[in-house]
């Protein structure tokens, strides 16, 4: 009952804590996190380079597959069940509706770089991590999500890091999404100081990329920037949202993400 659903919502003493715990109905958190260690400036007419696994150096930026697909999974060869890299993996993400969903799925018995393709299609795949593992207790290189017929990287795992690090998201379909904090931080690597700029993107379905904020960095204390959101930033269902980085040189280290509270319809 709506009075019932009030007394939940205005009766905690802390509001994101209980949303985390499940105990608000309809509601749950939006944390996503990215890094990207060699990100280079960005093309001229663009705000900024993706902030993703994928986006080294000169790659392309994050895409979405053009319709729900198979994803293939490989790794390393000894990203493998006998050996001492990543076994198993939970894959999580957005299905044909558009609607959450996620699996856990093995590696190849023998050789991880041998492809091993998802049970269920997806429009874009915001998470991957490693569940289990061999001796080195982590993925030995780069895990990848390659969407079927689109041949297009939808998420990666970095080596060593046993989950995707990515700024990137998607509202899932019977949902809002309601963002109250985005950060950014760009990482000192010694010699000059250097300077960034960071930016949150989103864009409607059906739409285009459309700037939203901004965050200004500098490396000389290695410094992170914060920006509140009150009242909150609202996201419409199927929306996507990413954040972006444009450093003065090329090959820095700009870690930058997005919280907030996803809420059913």
């Amino acid at each position: 009952m709506p009075s019932e659903r009030k007394a939940i919502l205005t009766s905690v003493s802390d509001f994101y804590l209980e949303v985390s715990k499940g105990s608000v109905i309809g509601h749950s958190p939006l944390l996503k996190y990215g890094r990207c260690v060699d990100i280079d400036t960005a093309a001229v007419g663009t705000v900024g380079r993706d902030i993703w696994d994928g986006g080294i150096a000169s790659a392309v930026d994050w895409v979405p597959p053009t319709d729900a697909r198979i994803h293939a999974i490989a790794g390393d060869p000894t990203d493998a069940l006998d050996d001492v890299g990543a076994h198993t993996l939970r894959v999580l993400g957005l299905g044909p509706a558009y609607g959450l969903q996620q699996e856990d799925l093995s590696m190849h018995a023998t050789d991880g770089s041998i492809p091993v393709n998802t049970a269920k299609l997806y429009t874009m795949i915001h998470r991957i991590y490693v569940l289990t593992a061999g001796s080195a207790g982590k993925n030995i290189a780069n895990i990848t999500a390659t969407a079927a017929v689109d041949a297009t990287l939808t998420a990666m795992i970095t080596a060593n890091n046993n989950q995707t690090a990515m700024a990137i998201f998607q509202i899932p379909d019977d949902t809002t999404g309601y963002l109250n904090l985005t950060y950014a931080s760009l990482h000192k690597r010694g010699g000059a100081a250097k300077l960034a700029d960071t930016a949150l993107m989103l864009k409607d379905f059906g739409g285009v990329w459309r700037f939203q904020d901004s965050l200004e960095l500098s490396s000389d204390s290695g410094q992170t920037a914060h920006n509140p959101y009150k009242p909150t930033l609202k996201v419409p269902a199927k929306s996507y949202v990413k954040m972006v980085g444009n450093p003065s040189v090329d090959a820095q280290d700009i870690s930058a993400g997005f919280y907030g509270v996803l809420v059913k319809n």
